[in-house]
């Protein structure tokens, strides 16, 4: 068996499969920067289309690529043949995705997009689970990762019920609306995100490891805390709490971390926690800052979500280049240079920072969205840039 660093090369998955669902995620990202633009120089907003490109088309495809990833290596939940399963997934999600938003507009073709989309999720949720219940959970990302899925399947389901009750198919219930956002924001998106934060802050940037006793049972207090909430607004500041505890350690760990060299996929998880926090605080005052909620808490995601990518991408063109024996390995600073890096977070920082201005003054939307555009095309062609570096050198 090869190995390289602790990790097994017959355990990774293809280059492909994570390359695949990160690139079409970018990709996705383009488009929601189009459609920003498009709502600001026409003067409207269709938020529910939105919301579900952010959700669906850039975080859904992300962390479906980073947990066939990380299942294997991480959590020791091995997906046998993995290439033929993950195409499935993709080609289910970008087709049902895409169907699922453009229905958004045109009103047609909604309840083919959604099963489609419902499908995909379905099929990699339970094949992903299927593999993690097999293994113990003795660390806290694997625990995690078994409870955010649940999450999932259980936020897809609301949403899916919500569709068919549209046609008449179930009775129709409001509830079903903060039910599913709420499930699928905190217990999809945010355990997901913290889960994976237990084992990779330390590992990528060298920091102190978080409390064991916590780290191991956020995925129970999750749990309790998200129903308290959803029960009734005044219920929300358990969970908001919970979720701050989560960025403060994170950024503490950040600041005080060994490894002082300068890395800007650092700076994208300092902005991602600093966003949450302003985030739920928005949170419990929901009824009159909804949009701010989900403004920044998209803010929280993304960015972490793009220091991920810069990280990952250059580690595994380099490890699957090594193990294959490629000639001329290159190092992963030169997979995808530092100085891109550095102009892709201050892009994105500067459309954070306009989209902020414009929610005060009502204007700027024009400029923070084309700043969004460029920042997500040079994003784009980042990913792109890395991943060919890989595919150049294959017979």
């Amino acid at each position: 068996m090869i190995t390289k660093g602790g990790l097994s090369l017959q355990q990774a998955p293809p280059f492909i499969v994570v390359f695949g669902f990160f690139f079409t995620a970018t990709v996705f990202g383009v488009i929601i920067s189009i459609f920003e633009l498009y709502m600001a120089l026409k003067t409207v907003f269709y938020l529910p289309a939105l919301v579900h490109l952010y959700t669906l088309g850039f975080a859904l495809f992300t962390m479906f690529g980073a947990l066939f990833q990380m299942l294997p290596v991480v959590a020791g939940a091995v997906i046998k043949n993995p290439k033929p399963k993950a195409f499935v997934s993709y080609v289910l999600l970008s087709s049902g995705v895409s169907i699922f938003v453009y229905a958004f507009f045109s009103g047609k073709l909604f309840l083919l997009g959604s099963l489609l989309t419902y499908t995909g999720i379905l099929y990699v949720s339970l094949l992903m689970l299927y593999h993690l219940i097999k293994i113990k959970s003795f660390t806290p990302t694997s625990r995690g990762m078994k409870f955010s899925l649940v999450f999932l399947l259980f936020g897809v389901t609301v949403g899916f019920y919500r569709v068919l009750s549209y046609y008449g198919y179930l009775p129709p219930s409001e509830k079903t609306l903060s039910l599913h956002y709420s499930i699928l924001l905190f217990g999809w998106i945010g355990l997901l995100i913290a889960s994976v934060s237990f084992q990779v802050v330390e590992m990528f940037f060298v920091t102190q490891g978080y409390p064991k006793n916590f780290s191991m049972n956020y995925p129970l207090l999750v749990t309790l805390f998200l129903p308290l909430a959803l029960i009734s607004g005044a219920f929300s500041l358990p969970l908001s709490i919970l979720f701050f505890i989560y960025a403060f350690l994170t950024l503490k760990r950040l600041i005080k971390r060994r490894r002082k060299a300068e890395d800007y996929t650092l700076h994208f998880w300092y902005l991602g926690q600093i966003c949450l926090i302003l985030s739920l605080v928005f949170f419990i005052l929901r009824d009159r800052f909804f949009l701010h909620f989900l403004f920044f808490y998209a803010v929280f995601f993304t960015s972490i979500i793009m220091g991920m990518m810069y990280r990952i991408i250059p580690f595994l063109v380099w490890f699957h280049m090594s193990n294959e024996n490629r000639p001329m390995v290159p190092l992963m600073s030169d997979v995808i240079l530092p100085e891109r890096i550095k102009c892709s977070f201050y892009l994105h920082l500067i459309w954070v920072i306009l989209t902020s201005i414009a929610f005060v003054f009502n204007r700027m939307y024009i400029i923070s969205s084309f700043v969004h555009l460029l920042s997500c095309i040079f994003l784009a062609y980042n990913i792109y840039r890395g991943g060919i570096i890989y595919f150049k050198t294959q017979p």
